[in-house]
């Protein structure tokens, strides 16, 4: 994230540095955040710190709620050994039924976790977030692209605020200079899934087709999603359990506080989706 060059000298904490792609001017240090020698070599001498980590990669003898917990304990151990004076998180807006999503409760539980980190803890909050290599963004892109009759589980009337990645990386910058608290940030337009894959599909120039399902299954829709996007059900079973709530805000606070622009849903689509070779081309606007 180049912005994120602007507030300071920038490292970057990876566990595959292959990954990471061009890092710029910024140092780039190899570990895991479950690892307290490589931690408190990246973070000695930090005054201030993104966590930006989410463990919902299959795999592993323990849940990705297991290695979230066990990662935030120990950042916030080494953090406050280092001295570090604020932390940034960014996680998940409360569903209007939380405790039906293992994936919503574990972004909240990090985030407890973190607060305690240091002096200052910032954190974002927000719900589906629209870039070309977000996870649930590109699996509804994905399944729009293939699939000319889509069946909308019970969650397709659930309503949720997505935002731009753009306007979410602006938020993250401005968060340096922000009163430390809990902000929720989110985009000009409330939607419900199925309203988002009839504007995806616009902006792909399908033809877009969808009936109800009288059910809704995480774990079977994991699988199905699975095998029309190629990911892993493991990965996508939980993104889907988070689909059954409100995603939904009381107050923005984007642009009042960190006087971001909020981008509307179809620009923001028509961006990431441009940016991902494998799906179908956007028409003209």
């Amino acid at each position: 994230m180049p912005e994120l060059q602007r507030s300071g000298q920038l490292r970057c904490f990876v566990r595959d540095a292959g990954r990471l792609g061009d890092a710029g001017s910024a140092s780039v240090h190899v570990g895991d955040l479950t690892e307290v020698d490589s931690l408190r070599s990246a973070l000695t001498g930090t005054d201030a710190v993104y966590y930006l980590v989410h463990s919902m990669e299959p795999g592993g003898d323990t849940s990705y709620v297991e290695r979230d917990r066990l990662a935030a304990q120990t950042y916030t151990d080494v953090a406050r050994e280092c001295g570090v004076r604020r932390t940034t998180y960014l996680g998940g807006i409360a569903g209007g039924d939380d405790n039906s999503s293992e994936h919503l409760v574990s972004r909240r539980e990090v985030e407890d976790v973190l607060s305690t980190a240091g002096p200052e803890f910032v954190a974002l909050r927000a719900s589906m977030i629209v870039g070309a290599r977000s996870a649930s963004f590109g699996t509804l892109a994905r399944i729009v692209d293939r699939l000319p009759v889509l069946a909308m589980p019970t969650w397709r009337d659930r309503r949720t605020q997505p935002i731009a990645v753009a306007d979410v990386v602006a938020a993250l910058v401005t968060a340096q200079t922000v009163e430390p608290g809990t902000y929720d940030i989110a985009g000009p337009d409330t939607l419900s899934f199925q309203e988002m894959t009839e504007i995806i599909a616009g902006i792909m120039g399908r033809r877009h087709r969808s009936f109800a399902l009288p059910f809704s299954n995480a774990k079977l829709e994991g699988v199905a999603a699975a095998l029309i996007t190629g990911e892993d059900s493991e990965l996508l079973e939980p993104l889907m359990a988070g689909m059954h709530g409100d995603l939904t805000t009381r107050s923005n606070a984007l642009a009042t506080v960190f006087a971001v622009t909020p981008t509307p849903f179809a620009e923001a689509a028509r961006a990431a989706i441009d940016l991902m070779p494998d799906v179908g081309p956007t028409t003209e606007a």
